[in-house]
């Protein structure tokens, strides 16, 4: 029986989705190390991140008190692959019109790892949505950068924004590219838990 649902991340972009679903949730952010091995693949990057910070928002609501066994625990982790590299948020200005020339006129591939959480019960698996960008200019990358948009973005841009001028073909979920891959997410709720996002939205 789910009592309450907490979402292990200060990531705005997740908390509008959870909130376009009527899901009822408390943000928890996630402290957990977020350094990984690089040997592992994209998937298994993503599961293990996503789990990782699950587990962190878990041990901290033991040390509060809460009982946990009728708590859900909703955390994930989101990269973008290229060629098998994994391209993070920018570090500077200079560093996102780099990553956007080397995207552009080509496919890149984004890896959100989705764990939930209720008491002993954890749940991981991965979403991957391949995004085609279609050739952008020099000075389109520099006017997109000057709009403060690729700031703290994976990939260096927001697909529901400016940046949804750039794709030029998504195959997978849409929501998935945003940073919570929705199909997912009410695909385990369902199998695991029996239940779906009308339920929860009565919570």
């Amino acid at each position: 029986m789910i009592e309450k649902i907490i979402l292990a991340s200060s990531s705005q972009r997740r908390k509008e989705i959870l909130e376009m679903l009527k899901i009822p949730f408390e943000v928890i952010p996630s402290d957990a190390d977020e350094e990984m091995e690089t040997e592992l693949d994209a998937g298994d990057y993503v599961s293990l991140l996503s789990r990782r910070k699950g587990e962190d928002v878990a041990e901290k609501l033991k040390k509060q008190g809460v009982e946990i066994s009728k708590t859900l625990i909703i955390s994930c982790d989101t990269i973008v692959c290229y060629d098998g590299m994994v391209i993070g948020k920018p570090l500077d200005d200079a560093h996102a019109i780099l990553t956007l020339g080397v995207l552009s006129e080509s496919w890149h591939s984004v890896y959100s790892g989705l764990t939930l959480r209720l008491g002993g019960k954890v749940y991981t698996d991965f979403a991957r949505t391949d995004v085609k960008f279609r050739e952008i200019s020099e000075k389109e990358i520099k006017r997109y950068v000057e709009t403060g948009e690729p700031r703290g973005k994976a990939g260096s841009y927001a697909i529901q924004m400016l940046g949804s001028c750039f794709a030029e073909r998504i195959e997978g979920d849409f929501y998935n590219i945003v940073g919570f891959p929705v199909a997912l997410f009410t695909r385990m709720m369902k199998v695991y838990f029996g239940t779906d996002v009308f339920d929860i939205a009565e919570l």
